[in-house]
């Protein structure tokens, strides 16, 4: 995965035009104009509300992701959905980021080896990075179900803005991001926020992987702990 030096204005215009030009893809290699397959819009709304205990839920993730009309009802749905979900969520996230806050102010000057360097204290530039999850299932862990042909992605050991596109159907709010050597082995822990940015669920948070060692990881998330989502990755 190559991983590029930008500032801030420069990424948010470079963002806003790859999910445009994604969107104007979809339109025209799977344009459908006659509806051919497609899905009740009782089952989209299902995917946006996260109610996947269809059998064909899978299918019709797959269905979105090829076909220009379903995938716009799904982004007019996703937009109302995290709308009203928003409005109930703010005070709850805010009270969270006040307490991470006042947490992290109140830590001991010894940093443990887990805890994340910000990136003013780090002499090291902020690269970014972006690993794309959100044509996976968001029902089981990608290391339970990812088919052998696709492509463990890699990312560089370095101080990192990383950007984590989601599975559809994934959720807004605060996650819990961890690096492990193994399913069960804690090596690193971050927090990052996940918000909708018209294609995907994107979830940002800073890491740094310069402690690491070169190799295969388990990159896990949850957003209320009681289920983990892991993928395999390969830090260079």
């Amino acid at each position: 995965m190559e991983v590029t030096r930008a500032s801030r204005t420069l990424r948010r215009r470079d963002e806003k035009r790859l999910v445009r030009i994604a969107t104007e893809a979809i339109k025209i290699q799977f344009p459908n104009p006659e509806r051919l397959g497609c899905p009740e819009s009782t089952a989209l709304k299902a995917i946006v509300q996260r109610d996947l205990a269809a059998t064909d839920a899978e299918d019709v993730i797959d269905h979105i992701a090829t076909c220009a009309p379903c995938f716009d009802e799904y982004n007019r749905q996703r937009q109302r959905h995290v709308l009203r979900r928003r409005a109930g969520k703010a005070l709850a996230c805010v009270t969270g980021l006040i307490a991470m806050g006042l947490g992290w102010h109140f830590l001991p000057s010894h940093k443990t080896v887990r805890e994340q360097p910000s990136a003013r204290q780090s002499r090291e530039p902020l690269l970014t990075a972006t690993l794309d999850f959100h044509n996976r299932t968001v029902e089981r862990s990608a290391e339970a179900r990812q088919p052998t042909e696709i492509e463990v992605p890699h990312v560089r050991r370095a101080l990192l803005r990383l950007t984590i596109k989601l599975p559809i159907g994934t959720e807004d709010g605060i996650y819990t991001v961890q690096f492990r050597a193994d399913r069960d082995r804690l090596l690193l822990n971050a927090t990052g926020t996940a918000t909708w940015d018209g294609s995907a669920e994107a979830l940002v948070t800073t890491v740094d992987l310069r402690r690491l060692a070169p190799g295969k990881y388990v990159l896990a998330l949850t957003n209320d702990g009681s289920w983990w989502r892991t993928y395999p990755i390969i830090l260079d």
